[in-house]
């Protein structure tokens, strides 16, 4: 075994207590980071091996822009804890030490300690032994001090049957769950904060988003139009590639202004958006909707409207932000890398004829009276077939208008 060959240590951590259904995950884990790396030259080199999965890495990985390009993925990957760059050795204190010695070349002077990890009881030495050893070489070789409490560097060692793994940095991942495992829904973005940050939690608990974007053009600017483009651009990070319906929906809204009071016209929109994303759950067999409503945030999400737009819905609409206040989603915002395409400034469709007052208590009897009196069924049909497909695969942005 080629000691000096780099691997990347992959952790999970709520997988492994799925029980029965541990391998389901592990394998969609699998496929999810291979398909994250396959453009880069190594999706088809990682193996599953005692709880962890191991990236054997190609002679580019000397390379930094390549490296600072596989790492960035793997941290995008729903589903990893952690990771960390090291080697692969055999059972056998000699290599482990000369494999410590080496990655500890590298790292920055400072304090250390080691810390061992053996699932393998078979492993001749303990882990306090482990650490010991390995520890006094690090010091007879580069002369750092040892700190137990609060080292600058943690040499890492694990202990497996089918051999032990080594690393120093260790990096953070997301979390949750595989993408792809928990089904399919479609988010009803914008350009603002909330939905992007809902879509994020959604795609972290393992379901795979697809988007759908109302706007108002031409009757209004572009502008949410181009930030949701950038927006699914960087969502579709954590889940490979993505797919987004701009739907243009003025016609419909001319329609509901023509026969409905003004404080029930965003109720209107809002019911007619869900109508129309159910089509597009409908093409994709996706079960649930998302928003990104929070209570109490604005006029429309009050307990009362939620319920009068839920009613429209034939399938779930989930609200994973509807306990959150705006600085906390900001701030998920910001974790994430969407805050600074979100705080630019854009029209969204609901403004398109705002009303001066929402209704913030909304009557269900009410709105299916006036409903029952707007025919807009070719304007339902015209804004589906006139809707833009963006595609985005690996950063790959692909648009085509009118998709029926």
């Amino acid at each position: 075994m080629d000691m000096r060959k780099s691997i990347i240590i992959i952790h999970y951590g709520e997988i492994a207590l799925k029980g029965k259904n541990r391998g389901m995950f592990e394998k969609r884990l699998h496929k999810n980071i291979s398909q994250a790396l396959t453009d880069v030259g190594c999706g088809s080199e990682i193996r599953r091996v005692n709880g962890r999965f191991l990236l054997s890495l190609p002679d580019e990985w000397s390379d930094v822009s390549y490296r600072q390009l596989v790492l960035r993925r793997l941290r995008d990957i729903p589903g990893i804890t952690y990771f960390g760059v090291g080697f692969e050795v055999s059972r056998s204190l000699d290599e482990i030490i000369d494999g410590v010695i080496i990655l500890m070349k590298d790292v920055p002077a400072g304090s250390f300690k080691v810390d061992t990890r053996r699932s393998d009881k078979g492993f001749p030495l303990t882990s306090p032994e482990v650490n010991q050893q390995v520890g006094q070489a690090v010091v007879d070789r580069y002369s750092l001090p040892v700190n137990l409490n609060d080292p600058d560097t943690v040499i890492r060692i694990e202990i497996a049957y089918t051999g032990v793994y080594i690393f120093c940095s260790r990096y953070r991942g997301i979390g949750g769950l595989p993408v792809g495992i928990s089904g399919r829904i479609v988010s009803m973005i914008s350009a603002g904060f909330d939905s992007p940050v809902a879509s994020y939690l959604m795609m972290k608990r393992g379901a795979r988003v697809y988007f759908a974007h109302f706007h108002s053009y031409p009757y209004v600017s572009r502008n949410s139009i181009d930030q949701v483009h950038a927006l699914v651009k960087r969502l579709s990070d954590f889940q490979h590639d993505a797919v987004c319906y701009m739907i243009p929906i003025a016609e419909i809204q001319k329609k509901i202004i023509a026969v409905a009071p003004s404080q029930y016209r965003v109720l209107l929109y809002r019911r007619a958006m869900v109508r129309l994303s159910e089509r597009i759950a409908e093409r994709h067999k996706c079960e649930a909707l998302v928003t990104g409503e929070s209570l109490g945030q604005v006029a429309s999400q009050t307990l009362r409207n939620i319920h009068v737009v839920d009613e429209s819905a034939a399938i779930p609409i989930i609200r994973p932000l509807i306990g959150m206040d705006k600085e906390e989603i900001i701030s998920l915002a910001r974790n994430i890398g969407t805050e600074s395409i979100s705080a630019k400034p854009y029209d969204d469709c609901c403004s398109f004829l705002m009303p001066r007052q929402v209704e913030t208590w909304g009557s269900i009897k009410d709105i299916i009276e006036i409903e029952s009196t707007i025919d807009a069924d070719e304007e339902y049909e015209s804004a589906i077939q006139n809707a833009e497909k963006l595609i985005v695969t690996n950063n790959y942005m692909k648009e085509t208008a009118h998709q029926s």
